[in-house]
């Protein structure tokens, strides 16, 4: 049977500007999601599909630059693209949690915290220092998968059948576990990552054949059909897709040169803000105001004015961060500091 062939005007060359650009997107729903939480608006807009675009984008990324690092090299790439930022924030918060809040957290929930697979035990763990963390164990997870599946990339068909049944499986787990930030946060993204992987093939090759086989059938029946038997679907890989085509077929060619910069700051930037900016626009956000202002209410608008500062020093934090990460040398750097989805 004649496979399927996608193919591009010519292959990605260099690093692609509107991959950076979608994590500035992705990062700013981010942050509407969680404000939205502390001013109790309703999830109508659906924030947290950047954490879906960035999963797609940590696919694409590894596509693209990924395929043929040797085993040490990869892990070194991985490992300084994603610690060193973490380990900062997660020492910044243990710190100021213990020191302003008087907060502190058991010696098995920080070892665990310190890998940065805290997630892989229990919903407890996952949110248990800042509740951004339970991303370093997702982005974690999705680098140690592709380790094994890099041999699948010039087979797209079995790729999917293994990305779908990861992805079944775990979510599976997560369900009947009761494991409700397990299952939302860490299962039903997944096939993301894996459509990610397949579209960074495409960018890099300029074009991708699947062929159409009883893998490709059995991946798409354990990646639709079966959780629907389940009682749930992974709907929001598919939305997060269609946002990131609506951004770069729609929004993008109307953009001023000034907003495209400006997403490209804020998506080199992304990991940083991404796990300091909540714990400054929720929780130092009311210690503050009752700290330092108990005459002032807790009203709507003393909380937006709250997290206006709180993201104005995220974002100093997360710049300065970025910047001493970039000066740091270390084995199998290939440029750049760290960021989700990043290659």
């Amino acid at each position: 049977m004649t496979p399927l062939r996608l193919s591009l005007p010519a292959p990605a060359t260099g690093r692609v500007a509107a991959l950076d650009e979608l994590k500035g997107v992705a990062i700013i729903l981010v942050v509407l999601y969680h404000a939205g939480g502390v001013l109790g608006w309703n999830n109508a807009f659906h924030g947290e599909l950047g954490v879906d675009i960035f999963v797609i984008l940590s696919g694409m990324g590894l596509a693209l630059g990924a395929a043929n690092l040797g085993t040490w090299r990869y892990l070194c790439r991985r490992f300084w693209r994603i610690y060193p930022a973490y380990w900062a924030a997660l020492a910044l918060f243990l710190a100021a949690d213990a020191c302003l809040r008087g907060t502190t957290f058991a010696a098995s929930d920080i070892a665990l915290h310190i890998l940065g697979i805290h997630g892989w035990f229990g919903d407890a763990y996952a949110m248990g220092i800042n509740d951004s963390f339970w991303y370093i164990t997702l982005i974690v997870s999705l680098y140690l998968v592709y380790l094994p599946l890099r041999g699948l990339l010039g087979r797209p068909d079995r790729l999917l059948l293994a990305g779908a049944l990861i992805s079944f499986i775990l979510a599976v787990v997560h369900l009947r576990a009761n494991r409700p930030v397990g299952f939302a946060h860490l299962s039903l993204r997944l096939p993301g990552f894996f459509v990610g992987i397949l579209a960074g093939r495409l960018m890099k090759e300029g074009h991708l054949e699947i062929n159409l086989s009883g893998a490709l059938g059995a991946a798409l029946l354990v990646v639709f059909y079966a959780p629907f038997t389940q009682g749930f679907l992974f709907s929001p890989v598919w939305v997060a897709c269609a946002l990131m085509a609506a951004y770069a077929f729609l929004v993008r060619p109307v953009l001023p040169a000034a907003a495209l910069g400006t997403l490209r700051y804020l998506g080199d930037r992304s990991l940083e803000i991404f796990l300091i900016h909540q714990p400054l626009i929720r929780e130092y956000n009311v210690y503050v105001l009752q700290r330092y202002l108990p005459h002032v209410a807790l009203t709507p608008w003393t909380l937006t004015a709250g997290m206006a500062a709180g993201l104005a020093l995220a974002l100093a934090l997360s710049t300065g961060l970025h910047g001493l990460l970039g000066r740091l040398p270390y084995a199998g750097r290939a440029g750049g500091a760290p960021a989700p989805g990043a290659r």
